[in-house]
């Protein structure tokens, strides 16, 4: 082989070898060119997947979701039933009382604080549920019902009652009305009370779309 050749072929051999040197060396500048820069201090979400640090975890449940579930958690816990005598404002009123020196007793069990409505049919007042059983109070001569109501700018009557929701029936006599722009302290006779443990609720009416409002809801127990 002759000078010429082998000088040529060593040219060649070298020029091959930087031509591969020079693509792998392209091809990998580009690659790092098109990759994603992860900050690590940075928490990613995507698809409820949370990237926090270089480390994956599957988050099921974010803010909005926990935040029904908590809403949800509440609502339950609101319908949980309610002891007997007992309302969703306070605890049960002694169940065994003696009048003194023979003067009648009296007692109070608080329903609701306060409530509205606008509407022509009867309407649950929320929370005002309660459980009653009148052999929880055996001395006790009768049962009454109290409350504060106004029919607000005095156009129209306005209506409070008791309803008795596991016999689904107004208690009887238990309803009261006025017509008085201001809060009138309204009592009903003796209400009819049935046997058991039943669950009651007070309801509100309005006679034309006049804002009923009611306070210091009450039943009033005489011994």
């Amino acid at each position: 082989m002759n000078k010429t050749v082998k000088a040529f072929l060593i040219f060649l051999g070298v020029a091959v070898f930087l031509n591969l040197t020079l693509l792998d060396w392209l091809t990998i500048k580009n690659f790092k060119s098109n990759s994603p820069v992860v900050d690590k201090n940075v928490n990613l979400f995507k698809d409820n997947v949370l990237i926090d640090k270089g480390k994956i975890a599957t988050d099921s449940c974010g803010l909005v979701c926990q935040k029904t579930i908590q809403e949800k958690i509440a609502e339950e816990l609101g319908n949980l039933p309610l002891s007997a005598g007992q309302s969703s404002v306070s605890p049960s009123a002694p169940k065994n009382i003696q009048p003194t020196n023979g003067k009648p007793k009296i007692i109070y069990i608080p329903l609701v604080a306060e409530g509205s409505s606008v509407l022509t049919d009867w309407t649950n007042i929320m929370p005002s549920e309660f459980y009653f059983d009148l052999d929880n109070y055996p001395t006790a001569k009768e049962v009454r019902f109290e409350a504060y109501l106004l029919a607000l700018n005095g156009s129209a009557k306005v209506y409070g009652r008791i309803y008795d929701a596991t016999n689904f029936r107004g208690v009887d006599n238990s309803e009261m009305s006025t017509q008085s722009d201001s809060f009138v302290r309204l009592e009903s006779t003796a209400i009819s009370i049935w046997r058991g443990n039943n669950k009651y609720t007070v309801q509100l009416k309005s006679a034309n779309g006049t804002e009923v409002q009611l306070k210091d809801a009450k039943l009033k127990i005489y011994y």
